[in-house]
């Protein structure tokens, strides 16, 4: 791991769960090499952001990527001019992001590249919210609100599931779901007793397991 992937690991683990900046909050890292290359490879996950964080750290330069894996190739033609007409539109809308397609699926990705000689944490911050913004059009521009609110929601229940099975208790559970995925209390305790009776009925879940305790032991 060299100097620069040891700071930007340091910036993006720490934090506060409640800030609205994206560098702020404490996300979940692993790193790791870039297959055939010295490069390293940082990948930032947290629970309430839909998309991967990967950073690319090189010798000189850093790119910061968002990757949704939403393949385009297998639309008509037609569409698919339409999609790439706005990403080209997308490319002008904001300073130092760009959109691109990477894959033999042309996936469509949201990236920032910076040359780490004048790279400080404010420009660390900028370009993590550019890649924000950038997601969140491109979100817009393939009409996906609804299959990201879907997305978002399997994502709680797969978690809730691996939680539940490794023996955590529900008070536990309730405050990741309001601490770390940004549930309201209620959301999170009537979220939480429904993947409890779901997984019950399939036998997934002890009987003795009751309903979630209300707000107040959050």
């Amino acid at each position: 791991m060299n100097e620069w992937t040891e700071m930007f690991s340091n910036w993006l683990k720490e934090g506060n769960e409640d800030s609205e900046s994206l560098l702020d909050i404490p996300w979940d890292l692993e790193i790791k090499k870039v297959d055939g290359t010295e490069n390293d490879l940082i990948v930032a996950t947290h629970p309430k952001i839909p998309f991967n964080i990967e950073v690319v750290v090189t010798k000189h330069y850093a790119n910061l990527v968002i990757n949704p894996i939403i393949p385009t190739d297998a639309l008509d033609v037609p569409e698919r001019m339409r999609l790439y007409k706005k990403l080209l539109h997308l490319n002008t809308d904001l300073n130092l992001m760009k959109a691109g397609l990477i894959g033999c699926d042309d996936n469509p990705v949201i990236q920032v590249d910076l040359d780490l000689q004048s790279w400080s944490k404010m420009e660390f911050n900028d370009a993590l919210t550019l890649l924000g913004v950038g997601a969140h059009n491109l979100i817009k521009i393939l009409d996906l609100t609804k299959e990201m609110e879907e997305f978002m929601v399997n994502k709680y229940k797969t978690i809730v599931s691996e939680k539940l099975a490794s023996g955590e208790s529900k008070e536990q559970i309730l405050e990741f779901l309001t601490e770390r995925a940004g549930l309201q209390p209620n959301d999170a305790k009537s979220f939480l007793d429904q993947m409890i009776d779901l997984l019950q009925k399939n036998g997934k879940v002890k009987k003795d397991v009751g309903p979630s305790p209300g707000p107040m032991f959050v």
